[in-house]
């Protein structure tokens, strides 16, 4: 249940999209939905400490309380710790309470991150004073709406914790602060010269554009083929790229063809899989009869296909799902109105750098975790290849599956109504710059330490926190942002 339910948490973060760009939209969806109060303030214990001359109130420190638990789970997760099967606050507490981080207790470690993110509060505070930065009036709405939202959705576990509105509302605006400054920064016009030629190039020479038939080597009951049904599939490719050879000389035609393909090809694979008949043996086993094409081209040149049946016995049986979905760092579009054709089955796809760095990382810590490749490995490194030619329809065979592909130049797409948007020039502003800015924040927080109040730190007892019981909150707050 932690995971299911840490997961809709991530995914919710990125649903509220209250910043521009992806690491400040994290910190800003955390801060709606996070927002803890002190537990009932007593005498001397309502300011958790002070840094700077600046006093952090309870409330303040107990919302990142929150996200240090969090990250704290995180990291024994990273470690091997196990949280599946934890239904309760309690279940989960049993197992923090065990475990030690860095060399010391997880109240210590979750106690320490806390104070190292209310420091970061401050900082950002004292950098956007000496900016001179104001928000603007629709920052404050903006505030004021988010607040007024997640009241909605947390007052029940707001109230039972002695939670209070303005604790929210000072980290809330505190995120818009950090914002700010890093559109002073970075932003247009901003005082590191961020020039928007330079974000063109990047995601010009880091994105690739294709289309591909996904045509894999199995039946309908998800059997790799035996050496005919091989044989099949490889005559279905060859006279898929006949056809596409034929309108070679004219874009459009090209595009409309391989449109026409990925849907008669998806169409194919959809009839296997009906086709694909399940019984019960006299033993009790599935028994499914798959099926097997049989691939001719008829004399105009369209592929039509007829099946036979073989018989195979399994425990479950597993279904071939349509060869046009796609994952991971790939995205579908729609028409792009300056081109002249569709571009509905197009994907864009990242160039990655993550297999050098999780080589460097397996280097380090010993593990073997491999890099994964969408659509597969030999499909992206064809892709990458800037000999690579565009709008050339290639045949590579990977062993479970056949792929008929095609690059095409991204430059054709980027336009503001297309790919080049503002919220992807956003993305890759944030890409280029957002670690580097991070750093700046970290240097900023190395001037500031803090003077915890001791009384306060021994009353909040941070394993306390209904970790659950937020979630379940969250989780109303999911399903009422998307209406289910």
């Amino acid at each position: 249940m932690y995971n299911e339910v840490y997961l809709i948490f991530i995914m919710h973060k990125e649903a509220l999209n209250l910043m521009k760009f992806w690491k400040r939209m994290i910190a800003a969806a955390t801060t709606l939905c996070l927002m803890l109060s002190c537990f009932a303030c007593g005498e001397n214990t309502g300011i958790a400490m002070t840094i700077d001359g600046f006093d952090v109130r309870a409330g303040i420190y107990l919302y990142y309380v929150v996200n240090a638990y969090n990250d704290a789970i995180s990291v024994m997760q990273e470690n091997g710790e196990k949280f599946e099967d934890c239904k309760t606050t309690k279940d989960i507490k049993k197992i923090v309470n065990k475990v030690d981080i860095n060399g010391v207790t997880a109240e210590q470690w979750i106690q320490n991150k806390a104070v190292e993110y209310c420091i970061e509060y401050v900082a950002i505070e004292r950098e956007f004073d000496r900016l001179g930065l104001k928000l603007s009036g629709q920052d404050l709405a903006d505030i004021d709406a988010s607040l007024a939202n997640t009241m909605t959705y947390f007052k029940a576990f707001f109230d039972e914790t002695g939670i209070g509105e303005q604790s929210a509302k000072d980290v809330l605006t505190a995120t818009m602060k950090e914002n700010a400054i890093w559109e002073a920064y970075y932003g247009e016009g901003g005082s590191e010269g961020v020039k928007e030629e330079e974000l063109y190039d990047f995601y010009k020479d880091n994105t690739l554009r294709l289309k591909y038939i996904e045509m894999p080597l199995k039946d309908g009951a998800g059997n790799l083929l035996k050496a005919d049904g091989k044989a099949e599939i490889e005559k279905m490719a060859k006279d898929y790229m006949s056809r596409l050879e034929k309108k070679a000389d004219d874009e459009a035609d090209l595009m409309e063809e391989f449109d026409y393909l990925i849907e008669e090809h998806n169409a194919y694979v959809t009839s296997l899989s009906n086709a694909a008949v399940t019984t019960t043996d006299k033993n009790g086993s599935t028994v499914t009869t798959a099926t097997t094409a049989k691939v001719t081209t008829d004399e105009n040149g369209p592929t039509t296909t007829t099946t036979t049946t073989t018989t195979t016995a399994s425990e479950t049986t597993t279904t071939l799902t349509g060869s046009d979905e796609t994952t991971g760092t790939t995205t579908t579009t729609t028409t792009a109105v300056t081109l002249g054709y569709d571009v509905d089955h197009e994907v864009t796809l990242a160039v990655s750098t993550s297999a050098d760095a999780d080589a460097e990382k397996e280097e380090a810590d010993g593990t073997t975790t491999a890099p994964s490749y969408t659509p597969c490995q030999k499909v992206y490194e064809w892709a990458v290849d800037a000999k690579t030619k565009y709008n050339k329809p290639t045949l590579i065979k990977d062993d479970e599956c056949y792929y008929i592909v095609m690059k095409m130049d991204i430059e054709d797409r980027m336009i503001s109504s297309d790919l080049w948007s503002d919220s992807a020039k956003e993305t890759v502003r944030e890409k280029l710059y957002g670690d580097v800015f991070d750093e700046k924040i970290v240097e900023w927080t190395k001037q500031y330490t803090e003077t915890r109040n001791e009384k306060a730190f021994k009353r909040y007892k941070v394993l306390n926190v209904d970790v659950v019981g937020y979630q379940e909150a969250l989780l109303q707050s999911y399903y009422g942002f998307y209406g289910m």
